[in-house]
């Protein structure tokens, strides 16, 4: 997901408050489908083992201690340290540079920047989320890529790979990868859309 948020030319990430719930949408789904979480009536409960992975087993565990919690309380919980989690996770990998500066020399700013290698993955990235919605007939691609983009629909986070008119030529299928990533997805919509409400507020 935050590989696919990066701008394709730029390969900057940039600054959208909209980005941190949606990847935890995506950590919350990715658990979902590996049986590391149970949807209960709209509640979320841990099953099975630790994940392996550092970034979803942070998640996993915040789960456990707090049964009986909806999706939309973790989608909105530490979406912002999940973020800096995965970018964490991709410099170690060599896919991310990360640096910091400062605003007319006082307020702290972090960039973060695709390299080389992450620059191929991101496209490799993309290329897999366009398969998944424009060729439907196609078996479901690895790395659970159709659920991915449910989630980055349902939080508007596609407009990085499909533009807008594509996005409408393919609104039902779309909607049908809204609809495979359920119960998370409608959690993740909920909170972008409180979000931009509240930033036209």
């Amino acid at each position: 997901m935050v590989l696919i948020a990066f701008g394709e030319g730029s390969g900057r990430l940039p600054v959208r408050q909209s980005l941190a719930p949606v990847v935890r949408g995506a950590l919350l789904v990715e658990l979902l489908d590996g049986g590391a979480l149970v949807d209960e009536a709209g509640t979320v409960r841990v099953a099975g083992e630790a994940p392996r992975d550092a970034v979803l087993r942070e998640v996993w565990q915040r789960i456990g201690t707090e049964p009986g919690r909806t999706w939309l309380y973790w989608v909105r919980k530490d979406g912002r340290a999940s973020v800096h989690d995965v970018l964490r996770g991709l410099e170690k990998d060599g896919l991310v540079e990360r640096s910091t500066g400062r605003v007319f020399g006082v307020f702290p700013l972090n960039r973060a920047a695709l390299t080389p290698a992450g620059l191929a993955a991101a496209a490799e990235m993309r290329a897999a989320v366009v398969a998944v919605v424009e060729e439907p007939a196609a078996p479901r691609a690895p790395g659970g890529v159709a659920l991915l983009a449910g989630i980055a629909y349902a939080g508007g986070q596609l407009g990085a790979v499909l533009g807008a008119d594509r996005r409408r030529l393919f609104k039902e299928r779309l909607t049908v990868l809204f609809d495979g990533a359920a119960p998370v997805s409608p959690a993740v919509r909920r909170v972008v859309q409180d979000l931009q409400g509240a930033a036209v507020g």
